[in-house]
This record gives C-alpha cells, structure tokens and sequence, in this order.
C-alpha cells in the first residue's frame, strides 16, 4: 500500500504540475476513458454538476474558461492513501466580464485506476463564486 500510496502522489502532483502549466493536452491524457468528475455545490454555475468521460471534461472546462481565466493556482497539500487523494488548493481567477480578480480555497478529492484518474470531485464555495460571477456579469449588462 505505501508504493500506491506514493505512486498516487507522484502522479497527483504531475497532473497538477501540467494543469498549472497549461499543459490540457497532458491533463486530458491522465484522465481515465471513463473519468467521473464531479464540480459539487448548488449554485447555477455553468460547470457545476457531474461530467463523464473526456469529452465531458472537456465541456466543463470550457464552461470555466468561458467565465474567467485561473491565474494562479497554488497546492497547499497533496495527502494520499492507496489510490486516493485529497488536495488543498486556492485557484485565482479573472473574470472576463469586467476583469475581477479573486481568489477561492478548494479541496479536490481523486482516485487513480490503473495510473489515471477515474474519479475527481471538487468542493469550493460555490455560492461566493456565483456572487462575483454575477457582479462581473452586472458589470458587462451596466
């Protein structure tokens, strides 16, 4: 268990390295053909909701990149155990609507199958996002 264990670190951190690089090509490619990823909360946020497979990750990252740009994305802890992980993040983001910046604290929990990601799910305040989202989004109507 303590090899899986750092295996399933490593291979966190590498995906996490290429999503912070911009590298879409190599975090597409550490998915699982069949990925259930998951963006929990209740607010009316385009990418909220569960997405499957690539092609559904796919849209929910265009649902992101559709809003703001992340500009900063900082790790503050990767715990793992076995095939699973938890990470502790802050995303930065920029809205497009009026160029508002503010940053969130999140937790994404993942779980790895046969060295790809099969299982991500994400927790964040969803409801301070929809509030600056709709604040940009005043801002663009005003």
């Amino acid at each position: 268990m303590a090899d899986q264990t750092q295996a399933t670190r490593a291979l966190v951190a590498a995906f996490y390295d290429a999503y912070r690089a911009g590298d879409m090509a190599t975090v597409m490619a550490g998915l699982a053909d069949d990925v259930a990823w998951r963006s929990v909360g209740d607010a009316p946020l385009p990418w909220c909701g569960a997405w499957r497979g690539r092609d559904g990750v796919a849209a929910y990252f265009a649902a992101l990149t559709g809003n703001f740009q992340v500009i900063g994305y900082d790790i503050e802890r990767i715990m793992a155990d076995g095939d699973w992980a938890t990470v502790l993040a802050t995303a930065r983001l920029r809205y497009h609507a009026d160029g508002s910046e503010c940053g969130y604290a999140k937790v994404d929990v993942l779980r790895l199958d046969g060295g790809r990601i099969a299982e991500f799910r994400e927790y964040y305040d969803t409801a301070a996002i929809a509030r600056d989202l709709g604040r940009a989004d005043t801002a663009r109507s005003g």
